[in-house]
């Protein structure tokens, strides 16, 4: 489309048009959410009553998963919460385990450079597996 096209499309609307096209497909999954009675937040189990509250997460870390890819996209690992409720300290830090079961203890968790708790047991695992492939290691932990 042309700037032009754009430039009119934007005055139209008062916003950009990608802004109200996200804001229009919040919409439709609001109502989508309520319709369904899928309206209750993951993290709490209170219901979720506004629009500006409701968040869409993965229930479980899609980024140290074994394929982040498809964890990503895997509508079963999807739910819905209070954005509140949707933060890497409320989600993740009440867990006390590793996606892998290995226990979130002082001796055994590290920090990333995003601030995610990442387990010792897995990336020395990790680095094992990478060695006897010939890989380069991860050097963190």
């Amino acid at each position: 489309m042309s700037d032009e096209g754009n430039r009119i499309k934007n005055q139209l609307l008062g916003m950009s048009h990608g802004t109200a096209s996200n804001r229009l497909r919040k919409m439709l999954l609001w109502q989508f959410v309520k319709e369904t009675s899928r309206d209750f937040c993951f993290r709490c189990d209170k219901q979720i009553a506004r629009i500006d509250d409701l968040s869409i997460e993965h229930k479980e870390p899609w980024q140290s998963a074994a394929d982040p890819k498809a964890s990503f996209f895997d509508l079963s690992n999807i739910a819905f919460s209070h954005l509140r409720c949707n933060t890497v300290h409320n989600g993740s830090s009440r867990k006390t385990q590793c996606p892998q079961g290995h226990p979130y203890t002082e001796e055994n968790t590290y920090r990333s450079s995003k601030g995610d708790r990442r387990c010792r047991q897995c990336n020395t695992n990790k680095k094992r597996q990478s060695q006897s492939r010939g890989e380069k290691a991860d050097t963190q932990g």
